[in-house]
């Protein structure tokens, strides 16, 4: 039978014990969040997208929607309004045609657009942001004339 004192045992647990707590200086800590996506630039009633592809939610919203509140204000880098002329499509292709140049200027990885409303005297909201719009993370919201777009690789 082998004897055992505690500064054996101590000198074979504690090393194997920090060697999972403090993982070697090389190993990654944290994987990098992605800067852009594949895809094929899209044409919206005639304005072309040629930066950014769709941002698809996963989930279906019957009435709209958009990115989480709390996301959105930390990761907004610019925002802007556009005018939305009639007719109302049009124009809304018109404002996230405006919108994609504005976000390249604010070198952001991601924007949303959103119709302001009928009667409303600013026409769209457009948002751009630091990250990637998640497909998972849209909550639903009262407009349904929405873009999401991430910037094309």
């Amino acid at each position: 039978m082998v004897n055992f004192t505690l500064r054996t045992l101590l000198a074979a647990v504690v090393p194997a014990a920090l060697g999972l707590a403090y993982p070697a200086a090389d190993a990654p800590t944290q994987t990098a969040a992605a800067t852009c996506t594949t895809g094929a630039p899209v044409t919206t009633a005639g304005y072309p997208i040629s930066y950014y592809a769709r941002a698809v939610p996963t989930a279906k919203f019957e009435n709209g929607y958009q990115p989480e509140s709390a996301w959105s204000q930390a990761h907004v880098v610019g925002t802007q309004t556009f005018g939305v002329p009639p007719p109302v499509e049009t124009g809304f292709a018109y404002a996230q045609f405006k919108c994609q140049y504005y976000c390249n200027n604010a070198d952001s990885k991601s924007f949303f657009v959103n119709y302001a409303g009928d009667g409303s005297s600013v026409g769209s909201y457009c948002s751009c942001f630091d990250e990637m719009l998640e497909p998972g993370s849209f909550i639903e919201n009262s407009q349904s004339l929405v873009g999401a777009w991430n910037h094309l690789c």
